[in-house]
């Protein structure tokens, strides 16, 4: 762990934006054996870049601490919303890359496979390549070839043996977690072929400042694109945007579509988006010092409310196991004192505990049960939405959504 320079132009004259204390690794759910182990924590403090325009952590947690020694527990296919996501997807990169039968698909973070799944039914190959030793036993017994192992020259270079240079080259969610984004794009250039296609997506910085998403940050991730820092490292490496996509996954992400041939440059594109987030002052620091500002008074709120509750001998759950979550109960410094349990579906969270906060997760069916009076919703971004479908099990529970005022 130690602080680096930017990690997409090798800038060493970086601006603290954002400290949200000490947190553990957010996507390290507990067994109950841990629970009396020592736990690591670590500064949560995000840097500005004002030569490209990048965001990223200031302390870096090592890759094999997060993804090898402790057991990963996100899967692709968690929930139906991320099932279509990843369905449409497969459909629009398939399309637009013109993705022919017998090519070759790689996707590094390739998780249980579910995306990769998808692609197989197209008729090409694929080789999905994945650090977590139970994701990666996950992914094969879906019949997806994989290798168990990050994204490096040892890697790509089997997929490229097994199966020919890549059509396609995916990293989901996942681009944003490396270290060595530079070395990266240079080993991702070289897997593909000449007419092959480098397809990410990451959740957008400028969506994270302008809702106040602090949960977004974690140290799984490392990195917090804009456009601007994208164009800026894949141009240095001789990658071209030839798409941009912005949708509403986890709270607002970026699908970005890059290749080698700078004709398919799509410049009017990529300087339109750099415009948007310039008007957003989202380089300047005034900006952050009003996020901070905001985040900080949502969570006083929260924290008056929750209060008020125990006063009154209400039981509170949490609603959503998410990784997110943990950045949310870990900066509000909340625990099993004042959130009874949280709830999720997860079959490789529940019976565990969240990091930090040591709150016990337990099935959504106990919702029902109406053993508990009120509920904080951890993904708030979709909060209204959850709060409807969990009314009609329980319409009586009140909730709490950061960044609402009261109880809904």
């Amino acid at each position: 762990m130690k602080m680096h320079p930017c990690i997409i132009c090798g800038n060493k004259k970086l601006e603290r934006v954002i400290s949200l204390g000490f947190h553990p690794l957010a996507d390290t759910f507990l067994k109950k054996e841990q629970l009396l182990l020592q736990h690591k924590s670590y500064p949560l403090n995000c840097l500005l870049c004002r030569k490209c325009g990048h965001v990223q952590n200031e302390y870096f947690v090592s890759a094999e601490e997060r993804y090898v020694e402790n057991e990963y527990s996100y899967t692709s296919s968690n929930s139906p919303v991320a099932m279509q996501h990843w369905k449409e997807y497969c459909e629009n990169a398939s399309r637009f890359v013109n993705l022919g039968k017998s090519q070759h698909v790689i996707e590094f973070g390739s998780n249980d496979g579910y995306l990769l799944k998808r692609f197989l039914t197209k008729g090409v190959s694929v080789t999905g390549i994945e650090p977590s030793p139970l994701l990666a036993a996950i992914s094969k017994k879906q019949g997806v070839y994989t290798i168990q192992g990050f994204l490096d020259k040892s890697t790509l270079s089997s997929a490229v043996k097994k199966n020919g240079k890549a059509k396609l080259i995916a990293g989901n969610n996942v681009f944003n977690h490396l270290s060595e984004t530079q070395e990266a794009v240079m080993l991702i250039r070289n897997a593909l072929h000449d007419d092959g296609y480098f397809v990410f997506e990451v959740p957008y910085l400028k969506d994270l400042v302008l809702q106040h998403a602090f949960d977004t940050i974690y140290h799984e991730h490392i990195s917090y694109f804009s456009v601007k820092s994208a164009d800026y490292l894949l141009k240095k490496h001789g990658l071209y945007i030839a798409r941009i996509e912005h949708n509403d996954y986890q709270g607002g992400s970026l699908r970005v579509y890059s290749c080698k041939d700078k004709s398919k440059y799509n410049k009017n594109a990529v300087a339109q988006y750099v415009k948007q987030e310039e008007e957003a002052k989202l380089f300047s620091m005034e900006t952050y010092s009003r996020f901070m500002a905001k985040i900080t008074e949502d969570k006083w709120d929260v924290l008056s409310q929750l209060l008020s509750l125990k006063k009154e001998g209400k039981r509170i759950a949490a609603i959503g196991a998410a990784t997110k979550g943990n950045t949310l109960l870990n900066f509000y410094r909340l625990d099993s004192g004042i959130i009874d349990f949280v709830t999720d579906v997860s079959p490789y969270k529940i019976g565990k505990y969240m990091p930090g906060s040591f709150i016990p997760i337990v099935h959504d069916n106990l919702l029902s049960s109406g053993s508990i009076d009120a509920a904080l919703i951890l993904p708030w971004n979709i909060g209204k939405m959850l709060v409807q479908k969990i009314k009609k099990i329980h319409p009586n529970l009140k909730f709490i959504v950061p960044g609402e005022k009261g109880l809904i």
